[in-house]
C-alpha cells in the first residue's frame, strides 16, 4: 500500500470517528480508485454502508474482503456485526464462531459473539462469552457495558449497576461533566451537603429516574438538579424538592460538595427489583392546563386513546439510529388499530418524521384519528392531555415514561431486542406498576402485536 492511500486511510478512519460519513466515503472512494481491491479500503467501505443503514451493500463488501482476505478474523467478525443487524442471528454466530477460531484471542469477537447469543435468548452464554471477552483484554470496556445490559435486563441489579459505569468509557461514550466537584461515591454524610445531580442521556431517561431525586432529598442533602430544557415545565413538581434548572455554569463549580450523573443515582442506592421506587405518580400535572384541554377532546363515551408509535431518531446520536428503527413502528402498520369501535384516537406525536407523515397520509389511512401536535409545545402540554385520556399506547420513547411517571394506565410496544429497563419475559414493569408490555415475539414483527393490542384494547373498550 503506497503512502498515499496510507493517508487517505487513516483521514477516512478519523472521520468515521467523528461519524462525518459523506467525507469519509469521499477520501475511501479515492483511495480505492487508488488501490482496487484492497481489503482495508473494502472493510471500512462496508463500515460506511453499515452506518448508512445498507446492510445489504456492507454484507456484499465484507464478504469481499473475506474473499480476498481468508484468514482475516477482524473481517469475520465485522461480518457477524452485519448479519445481526439483518436477523440472520444463527449465520451471524458462525461468522463470529469462525472469527473467533482465526483469533482465538480477539476479545471483541467473544463480545459481539455475546450479543449475537443475547438475541437468540442464549443469555447464560452469553454472558460467558462476556466473561472471557474481558479475560482476555480487562481494559475492553465494550464488553463490561453489553454484561451490564444482560445483567439488567435479567435483573440482576447488583452486579449490573457496577458494570453500567462503563458507559463513560465504551465505544461512543456518554460525556461526563462536572468533573471539577467531587463525585458522590457514597451516600454516607450527605446530610446538609449541596449536591448536584446531572441528567446524561435521553429525556425518558431523565422522566424515568428523577424518582429518585426525592429518596435523595430524603437524606437531608440539598440537590440542585439539571435537566434538559424540554423537561423543565413538566417536572416543576419536582421543585418542592430540589431546584430545578436546565444549566449551570460551569464557573460555579465549587457550588456543591458533590456531583453525580443522574442514572448512578440506582447504584449509589443500591437498588434492587424489589426497591426500585415506584410509588405513583411521583409527577403531578398542572390542574389548569389539564382543564384546558377538557374541551378540545371529543364529547364521548368512548375509550380515549393516546398514541405514540415513532420515537424519532437522534440526530446526535448515529450509533443508536438502527435501535430508533427497529423501536418505530410504520404509520400504515399502527393504523390497522382504526377500525376499533368504542375508542377514541388520539396522536400525540410531536416532530418529525412521525408528524409529517400523518399530515400526509392521515386522509388516506386514519381520518378519524385526532392530530393533536398543534396543541403540543411543551413536554407539559403532553401531560396535561395525557390526563384527559384513559389509555396511552407507545413505542419505547419518553412520552411512555411520562405516562408511567404520571400514573396513567400505558401499554408499551415493545421491540425484540429489548431495552434492560423492561426486563426480560416479564409483560408487567417494577418501575411503573401501571404499564402493560407487549414485546415483539420476532424481531420486526409488529403485526402480532398489533394483534394483541386490538384483541386487549376491543376488551377494554367494551368493559369502558
Amino acid at each position: 500500500m503506497n503512502l498515499s492511500v496510507q493517508i487517505l486511510l487513516k483521514n477516512a478512519l478519523e472521520l468515521i470517528h467523528a461519524k462525518e460519513i459523506d467525507r469519509a466515503q469521499h477520501l475511501l472512494d479515492k483511495a480505492l480508485n487508488a488501490s482496487p481491491n484492497n481489503p482495508d479500503i473494502m472493510r471500512f467501505l462496508s463500515v460506511l454502508a453499515a452506518m448508512r443503514f445498507d446492510h445489504a451493500g456492507a454484507l456484499e463488501l465484507i464478504d469481499k474482503v473475506i474473499a480476498l482476505t481468508p484468514d482475516n478474523g477482524v473481517a469475520y467478525s465485522n461480518r457477524g456485526n452485519i448479519l445481526k443487524e439483518l436477523n440472520r442471528f444463527e449465520e451471524a454466530l458462525a461468522s463470529l464462531d469462525k472469527a473467533i477460531k482465526l483469533q482465538p484471542n480477539y476479545a471483541e469477537a467473544y463480545s459481539n459473539k455475546g450479543n449475537a447469543l443475547e438475541l437468540l435468548h442464549r443469555h447464560d452464554e452469553a454472558m460467558k462469552n462476556y466473561d472471557i471477552a474481558t479475560a482476555i483484554n480487562p481494559q475492553y470496556i465494550d464488553a463490561y457495558w453489553h454484561k451490564s445490559m444482560g445483567q439488567l435486563a435479567s435483573g440482576n441489579y447488583e452486579a449490573g449497576w457496577q458494570n453500567y459505569e462503563a458507559r463513560w468509557s465504551k465505544s461512543h461514550p456518554i460525556q461526563f461533566q462536572h468533573r471539577y466537584i467531587p463525585r458522590l461515591e457514597n451516600l454516607k454524610e450527605v446530610a446538609g451537603k449541596k449536591i448536584l445531580i446531572w441528567a446524561e442521556q435521553g429525556l425518558g431517561d431523565t422522566l424515568q429516574f428523577c424518582r429518585f431525586i426525592k429518596p435523595l432529598v430524603n437524606l437531608g442533602c440539598k440537590v440542585t438538579f439539571v435537566i434538559q430544557k424540554p423537561l423543565i415545565n413538566v417536572l416543576n413538581s419536582l421543585s418542592a424538592y430540589c431546584t430545578l434548572v436546565d444549566k449551570v455554569d460551569g464557573s460555579a463549580d465549587l457550588s456543591w460538595d458533590f456531583q453525580s450523573p443522574l442514572l448512578s443515582l440506582p447504584l449509589l442506592f443500591q437498588t434492587g427489583i424489589e426497591t426500585i421506587p415506584a410509588d405513583i405518580p411521583y409527577l403531578i400535572c398542572d390542574q389548569d392546563q389539564k382543564e384546558k384541554f377538557e374541551p378540545q377532546l371529543i364529547k364521548s363515551q368512548n375509550l380515549k386513546v393516546g398514541l405514540v408509535w415513532n420515537g424519532g431518531f437522534r440526530q446526535d446520536h448515529p450509533e443508536l439510529w438502527m435501535i430508533n428503527k427497529r423501536r418505530n413502528i410504520e404509520l400504515e402498520q399502527i393504523s390497522m388499530l382504526k377500525n376499533l369501535v368504542d375508542v377514541a384516537f388520539y396522536s400525540l406525536q410531536k416532530g418529525d418524521p412521525a408528524e409529517t407523515e400523518l399530515n400526509e397520509k392521515q386522509a388516506a389511512l386514519w381520518p378519524n384519528i385526532m392530530n393533536c401536535a398543534q396543541w403540543l409545545d411543551d413536554f407539559s402540554d403532553t401531560a396535561a392531555l395525557i390526563e384527559n385520556l384513559d389509555l396511552i399506547i407507545s413505542v419505547d420513547t419518553s412520552v411512555a415514561h411520562l405516562a408511567g411517571a404520571l400514573g396513567k394506565p400505558v401499554w408499551i410496544l415493545n421491540r425484540y431486542d429489548s431495552c434492560w429497563r423492561w426486563l426480560r419475559g416479564r409483560s408487567d414493569s417494577p418501575w411503573y406498576p401501571n404499564a402493560k408490555i407487549y414485546q415483539q415475539s420476532k424481531p420486526g414483527d409488529w403485526a402480532e402485536v398489533i394483534e394483541r393490542v386490538k384483541v386487549d384494547l376491543k376488551a377494554l373498550a367494551i368493559s369502558h
